[in-house]
């Protein structure tokens, strides 16, 4: 078996993973890295999800890496085509193909206890060969969006057009004139639903629940007005910073206390009106939603509630129950044909951050060790696990503020904790955290998400897990992330 060897072995290539590849060559001047991907290209969920309608919500100027911010995007809110070429150009201007190996999937990651290494087991999607790459560091940039929900209907094996995922989209599979049964009412089922819905015959969406939709704010950032900020010193990065506060703003909604209930308060019947006014008649009674606001990821309009006054268009809580052969049957007996299926039901966000094989100190596995209450300290780091960071790893996500800073965060964390170690130093071999400290931070997300909006909102949402447990969300603001990752607590950390 083929084995290979860099000083670092990076676990994706999204976001997460390129931006720790800029961070070894920039700052850390340590090129010595490899990065591997199951998919075909660069881009991370860009690479994966390209269905109708596909679109950041959030605004482009903040939706960029740091270290390569882009000004000339085409809309405020880029769809999917241009966020991708945006992964390619990135990914080329740091000849990161030159080290990267796609298309090959994880099997194993072992800790060897004498050379302080992990030796990695990987296998190639198409030709099923497999060999081993050795490595002093790990990160695992996988992001959340990776292992998506399935439709487990009565019936459905027996359907006779295609099902497809909203990660999944097989573009061979045509909706124009068809009958098309979309389940799922998030934000990736607002935005397919949104371009197709002119285009099918009929399109009927079925939710479990309404869902907050505010309007975009379009026009602010327009292109021409940030293609002139860039020739001002200094104002692009005033303008994300601003940004940046606009958007952490809306933490009001989910912190808890007594000023957030209120704020939370005037927003959602702010809200409330708002959807009614854009919907016919029919809706108003159904539309607003009975939990709070942030409870679930509150969505940006792409130009879904329009849709609801087509006359080929219905939305439909009544959940279905049965899968024919060309239709589907609702609980209260209504059938609707049905030439194809969306599955539009979003991701299995636990199985997405765990479900790597992971073996550490004294042949720990990391999911034996997680025992299904899955965290990361500062959302990096795993006692029995050094070496190994996570990069917008477990209790990452934030409900109100782009990805890209979280992923920032988790970087400059690992460079506080371990810049000797990732450079490549010979003073530092093994940098961990101790497993009080570690246990102590998962208490204290777990107390502070049950005094959230998340916790306490009445939903039931992917923010957090069985029981609700919270291994997913962090339940503080974007401040306080950039704080404690500036200033982390260094009597936490174990070094070698």
């Amino acid at each position: 078996m083929t084995e290979l060897y860099s000083h670092s072995l990076i676990v994706g290539a999204g976001f997460s993973g390129v931006a720790t590849a800029i961070k070894h060559i920039k700052e850390w001047n340590n090129p010595d890295f490899h990065i591997y991907d199951r998919d075909s290209a660069f881009g991370g969920t860009w690479k994966a999800n390209t269905y109708p309608g596909c679109a950041s919500d959030v605004p482009a100027i903040f939706y960029c890496l740091t270290s390569d911010p882009k000004i000339d995007w085409s809309h405020m809110y880029p769809f999917q085509n241009e966020l991708f070429q945006y992964f390619q150009d990135v990914a080329t201007k740091y000849g990161l193909p030159d080290k990267s190996t796609l298309n090959t999937e994880i099997v194993e990651m072992r800790w060897n206890e004498k050379t302080k290494e992990y030796t990695t087991t990987l296998r190639n999607v198409k030709t099923g060969n497999t060999h081993t790459h050795r490595s002093k560091v790990v990160f695992v940039g996988r992001g959340c969006l990776v292992a998506p929900n399935k439709l487990n209907l009565p019936g459905l094996e027996t359907f006779k057009g295609p099902v497809m995922h909203t990660a999944q989209w097989d573009h061979k599979n045509s909706i124009v004139n068809k009958n098309v049964v979309v389940v799922g009412h998030g934000c990736s089922a607002v935005q397919v639903v949104s371009d197709i819905a002119p285009k099918c015959k009929t399109l009927t969406q079925f939710a479990r629940s309404p869902q907050w939709i505010i309007p975009r704010i379009e026009k602010i950032l327009h292109p021409g007005f940030m293609k002139f900020l860039s020739y001002i010193p200094g104002a692009v990065q005033l303008t994300r910073l601003v940004l940046f506060f606009l958007l952490e703003y809306s933490w009001t909604m989910f912190s808890g206390a007594w000023w957030s209930k209120l704020d939370n308060r005037i927003k959602s019947t702010l809200t409330s009106r708002w959807m009614r006014s854009k919907v016919p008649a029919k809706y108003h009674d159904v539309i607003v939603p009975k939990f709070s606001m942030g409870c679930k990821r509150t969505i940006f309009d792409p130009g879904y509630l329009k849709q609801l006054w087509l006359p080929t268009m219905e939305l439909s809580f009544d959940p279905i129950v049965k899968v024919k052969e060309h239709s589907v049957v609702s609980r209260n007996g209504l059938e609707y044909q049905a030439d194809v299926i969306i599955d539009a039901t979003g991701f299995d966000i636990p199985k997405s951050i765990s479900g790597l094989k992971v073996i550490g100190e004294n042949g720990i596995e990391l999911d034996q060790f997680w025992n299904g209450r899955v965290s990361a300290y500062e959302t990096v780091q795993v006692p029995n696990f050094p070496n190994l960071f996570f990069i917008f790893g477990p209790n990452a996500l934030t409900g109100h503020n782009s990805v890209t800073f979280a992923i920032d965060n988790s970087l400059v964390y690992v460079d506080k904790v371990a810049r000797d170690l990732v450079s490549g130093k010979p003073n530092c071999t093994y940098v961990s955290v101790s497993e009080e400290a570690y246990d102590k931070w998962v208490d204290d997300v777990q107390e502070a998400t049950s005094k959230t909006t998340f916790g306490s909102g009445g939903c039931a949402s992917w923010y957090l897990g069985a029981n609700k447990y919270n291994g997913t969300t962090y339940p503080w603001t974007q401040i306080r992330a950039w704080w404690h990752s500036h200033f982390p607590n260094q009597k936490d950390i174990i070094r070698h």
